[in-house]
């Protein structure tokens, strides 16, 4: 596993904690950042590395600074 899939799965896992511990849904988040349904799985599961901007709508649906949301180590 590259540097970069080890980054995409804990920044998937971050995401995925915060919107569980936000009592979301995947449909609710996206109905709230803006950011589609698709993309958010996306990035839960890995397989994409978000922009800023996306991460930035979603921290902002989910109350999260993204200065807080970035302090994970993997």
């Amino acid at each position: 596993m590259t540097k970069d899939d080890k980054f995409k799965e804990a920044l998937g896992n971050r995401l995925r904690n915060l919107r569980l511990d936000a009592e979301l849904t995947l449909k609710q988040l996206a109905e709230r950042s803006g950011v589609s349904y698709r993309t958010i799985i996306d990035i839960e599961k890995a397989s994409t590395r978000p922009s800023v901007e996306v991460m930035r709508l979603l921290c902002n649906a989910l109350d999260y600074s993204l200065y807080d949301f970035f302090k994970f180590k993997y």
